[in-house]
């Protein structure tokens, strides 16, 4: 069992905080919310209220661990320089990125791909890869389950490039593939976190909004940029199924 430090116990980070407490790990959690502090001592998590844009956040104690676990969505490198310079070098480092690192495309987007290097999640993950702390990076498309609900999307609005692909990865595939790298301790990799199927746009969104007994969204067929994110390299090794799939999604949320 390992200690385990989550820099943001939000949709990703409470969830996982809860699992990971579950199979016997000791779990400590930041927030910025008194009210949350009170929630995360309740499932057992040691809690502590940290603000990463804070020069001298009061984070000694939440660093002292085996791993941590960024799921802030923070975009300014400052904080994450700070927080890297203040961190063990013994520390494992997983930091949920997000697939929006890369340039459209009409082929398929594996890690190995062009980025948009003006993106600045992609600077706050050379920071961490520049580290001397072993890490991995995964980087994650569109997030779903019930609390964010697909079909709220496009309520009242209209739908673009009804023809692109669906980017997407519901909470538990997520909370899998990080538990799986905890796990075996995969150190030093990047990973594309997207489920296998890419329906269109109007054929997923207008299921979704279905499943919630809401008018389909309206479509305007101007087409922009697409990417399809290939997620082979994560399901190989880290010998990952997704539970959750983009064609039968709607019993998940």
């Amino acid at each position: 069992m390992y200690c385990i430090s989550i820099l943001g116990c939000g949709w990703l980070g409470l969830p996982l905080a809860r699992q990971l407490v579950q199979q016997g790990h000791q779990i400590k959690g930041s927030t910025t919310s008194q009210e949350k502090m009170r929630v995360m001592k309740s499932i057992g998590v040691i809690p502590y209220l940290i603000k990463l844009t804070e020069e001298e956040p009061q984070w000694v104690d939440f660093l002292k661990t085996d791993v941590l676990v960024i799921t802030i969505p923070l975009k300014e490198i400052k904080p994450f320089e700070y927080l890297i310079k203040n961190l063990p070098s013994t520390v494992k480092v997983i930091y949920t990125s997000s697939t929006a690192v890369y340039l459209p495309s009409t082929a398929p987007i594996n890690e190995k791909d062009a980025l948009d290097t003006q993106h600045p999640l992609l600077a706050i993950e050379q920071v961490i890869q520049n580290s001397e702390n072993p890490s991995t990076i995964i980087r994650l498309a569109g997030l779903f389950d019930q609390r964010r609900h697909p079909g709220r999307w496009f309520a009242n609005k209209v739908l673009i490039h009804p023809d692109g692909p669906v980017n997407l990865i519901h909470l538990d595939d997520c909370l899998g593939i990080i538990d799986k790298i905890i796990t075996y301790q995969v150190w030093n990799q990047i990973f594309n976190a997207c489920a296998n199927e890419h329906p269109s746009r109007k054929d997923f969104y207008t299921r979704a909004s279905r499943a919630l007994g809401s008018p389909p969204p309206q479509i305007n067929a101007q087409k922009t940029s697409i990417k399809i994110i290939d997620n082979q390299w994560l399901k190989k090794k880290l010998d990952f199924s997704f539970r959750v799939s983009l064609n039968d999604f709607e019993k998940y949320v």
